[in-house]
């Protein structure tokens, strides 16, 4: 049997066994007593067993997770933002061990982002903007977006990565059958991201989107999201999000007492980003534990922001979580991977028969004076992935540079040659 260095591609089955941490993704129970994990056509299908496989991942004791999630990413096309002028940052972000991302509204699309206190309104039926800046507070605009961002990232995926791109930002003059005509195209989520004019008509828009079957989310930094309301917890108060985004800050969070209130008088899902207030996310982690709904919590980067883009950054906001806190780095691990797919309806996240087999294989970065990839975590020491699988198939494997060539995954040919 030939060892295979650098193999990317999908087979039919896949074998991944030795391995010393397997992780869940659910916070309720995040440690797995099995050391193997078996993929049939893109899913998980057995674990604790080892049948015959095309490819067999000898993972030498290193953690098996399920691919990080970024909860907050605001896509654009391809693989440049003009936010930040970053490149590739996608690639790089599967590189990292992300393997999916949610749209937090498709704010930086190359025309679109503009400063809200700017923008004039423009009515639903104006089509033709009456200026540059009119583009981005236009309803058909708007739906317009948002159905090409979901079409076009199915379509478009470096290394394979799950972009769940389908959200919508809220606008003045969207109607009834916007919603129906971007649900039926795949757009699964409302984002209230710039202030709007009117209580009612915001009221109205999350009724209609929720009859749709999509999920309310909101911006939850320093400003109100609704003119006529006085505060940002008036604001909330009307909406009831389903999704609180950010609430650490974008880039500054909302007042204590409203966190509180969102944590206390709500059920919603609480997005602690990288680009955020630390000593919030500690704050929420410390409150959501008291309560026991530590399922709530999900972790994003909102990238790309003011603070630049960062491909690593899910990973790195869970080492610096687990150096704030007391809650474990396991914990934390499942936040950013199956709180974030229930969080969101989504599939994925979790290691279980009939999950996607979107799979990490994590060690310390060499050099590291630690053993494993949650001792490494905890220790705030950076890990890193010797392999990433998304839907099946191997879109990574090894770094020479960041992992000791003793410690690489093995993927073998099953059949006794290598894969090509």
């Amino acid at each position: 049997m030939r060892i295979v260095a650098g193999y990317s591609g999908r087979v039919s089955s896949v074998l991944f066994r030795n391995i010393g941490t397997l992780l869940s993704g659910y916070v309720e129970k995040p440690l797995m007593h099995a050391d193997s994990v078996f993929v049939r056509d893109g899913v998980i299908t057995e674990i604790g067993t080892q049948p015959e496989a095309d490819t067999i991942v000898d993972v030498r004791g290193a953690t098996l997770t399920p691919g990080l999630w970024d909860a907050h990413h605001h896509p654009y096309f391809g693989e440049y933002t003009p936010r930040a002028e970053g490149f590739n940052v996608v690639s790089r972000t599967v590189r990292s061990g992300t393997t999916t991302l949610v749209s937090a509204g498709p704010a930086h699309q190359p025309g679109i982002y503009l400063p809200s206190a700017r923008l004039p309104n423009v009515q639903a039926h104006s089509r033709a903007p009456q200026s540059p800046q009119a583009l981005a507070r236009d309803a058909v605009g708007t739906q317009a977006l948002a159905i090409v961002s979901a079409a076009a990232w199915q379509q478009e995926r470096p290394m394979g990565v799950k972009c769940y791109a389908g959200t919508v930002i809220a606008e003045t003059g969207l109607q009834p059958e916007h919603f129906r005509r971007m649900a039926a195209a795949g757009v699964q989520r409302l984002k209230f991201l710039r202030p709007l004019p009117s209580s009612a008509e915001c009221q109205q828009m999350c009724e209609w989107a929720r009859q749709a079957g999509m999920l309310v989310l909101t911006h939850t930094g320093g400003r109100a999201l609704i003119q006529d309301t006085r505060s940002i917890r008036a604001s909330l108060e009307i909406l009831q999000p389903d999704v609180a985004c950010h609430v650490n800050g974008g880039p500054t969070p909302p007042p204590l007492a409203d966190v509180d209130w969102l944590v206390d008088e709500t059920n919603c899902v609480l997005d602690l980003v990288f680009h955020g207030n630390m000593r919030i996310a500690q704050h929420v982690l410390r409150r959501v534990g008291e309560r026991g709904e530590l399922h709530r919590v999900v972790i994003g980067t909102d990238s790309p922001s003011a603070g630049g883009v960062n491909p690593g950054g899910v990973l790195r906001t869970v080492t610096l979580l687990a150096n704030l806190t007391d809650m474990p780095p396991e914990v934390l691990l499942c936040m950013a991977t199956g709180n974030t797919a229930r969080g969101f309806r989504l599939p994925g996240g979790r290691i279980e028969v009939g999950q996607p087999a979107d799979l990490v294989v994590w060690d310390p970065i060499d050099g590291s004076v630690t053993t494993d990839m949650l001792g490494c975590v905890a220790y705030g020491d950076m890990a890193v992935p010797g392999l990433v699988m998304i839907d099946g198939a191997i879109r990574m494997h090894g770094d020479p540079r960041a992992i000791d060539a003793r410690r690489m995954p093995l993927v073998e040919a099953a059949w006794g040659f290598a894969v090509p």
